[in-house]
């Protein structure tokens, strides 16, 4: 993984982005705005057989597709003032609102999801079951884009370390404990490293977007104990919201 061998699979009026794998590499789920506003799509790995998953009036985004490849959990509302978690069949039907919030991540066993909840100027880590059940917060303030580790025992984060918390101009990656315990940085960077943190399968790197060094969107990856920094991309354009393939 040293960043060669970029491809351009998509080429639409408009935006592509914010993409997830499925578990077997074979589908990619993205967010596009060929339509007027966002919605979800998926294709093929190699961009061809384009389908439309979601048709509504507001902004879908953040899909996030379980380890079981059975569900797309995603942001209804993604750019309003209220945005909410839901979760659909894989092939968009079967839609079902769990909870207000951001950032929809999946546990390995598919029975949970972890989000981002609370203002945007104060957010929390929440959790909720699949069928909207067991709804949790972690006393863990200003933290938000979770992710669950492939094994389930970490959560990678982002949290601003800036002194002006309104700003948002100094976030940084964590790692702990699914209850909220052991938390532990990974970054230390002038500028954000965020967008969002994302699990290697085999759980020993992070990728994620960073700001830093003055360079817009390049993106980067980190051991999960904050050594072995190697940046992807060059940062001419702007790289971001990475998603590691199967």
């Amino acid at each position: 993984m040293d960043g060669s061998g970029e491809k351009r699979l998509i080429d639409s009026p408009g935006f592509d982005g914010l993409s997830a794998w499925s578990p077997d590499g074979e589908r990619i789920v993205f967010t596009t705005e060929r339509d007027g506003n966002w919605e979800l799509y998926v294709m093929d790995a190699d961009g061809s057989n384009q389908r439309r998953l979601t048709n509504t009036p507001v902004d879908e985004a953040s899909p996030a597709v379980s380890p079981d490849g059975e569900k797309i959990a995603f942001v209804f509302g993604a750019y309003g003032d209220d945005p909410s978690i839901w979760v659909m069949n894989a092939d968009g039907s079967g839609r079902v609102r769990l909870a207000s919030g951001d950032w929809p991540s999946w546990s390995p066993d598919s029975r949970r999801i972890v989000y981002t909840s609370g203002a945007w100027n104060d957010p929390r880590i929440s959790f909720v079951n699949a069928d909207g059940s067991e709804q949790r917060t972690l006393d863990v303030r200003g933290a938000s884009q979770p992710a669950f580790s492939p094994n389930g025992e970490k959560i990678a984060y982002v949290a601003d370390v800036g002194p002006d918390k309104d700003t948002w101009d100094n976030e940084e990656v964590f790692v702990m404990n699914p209850d909220g315990s052991g938390r532990a940085r990974l970054t230390d960077m002038p500028g954000n490293d965020h967008w969002p943190p994302t699990w290697s399968p085999d759980g020993t790197r992070i990728a994620f977007t960073s700001d830093s060094a003055g360079q817009d969107g390049k993106i980067q990856a980190i051991n999960t104990d904050g050594s072995g920094l190697t940046t992807l991309t060059d940062g001419r354009d702007y790289d971001a919201f990475p998603a590691w393939r199967p």
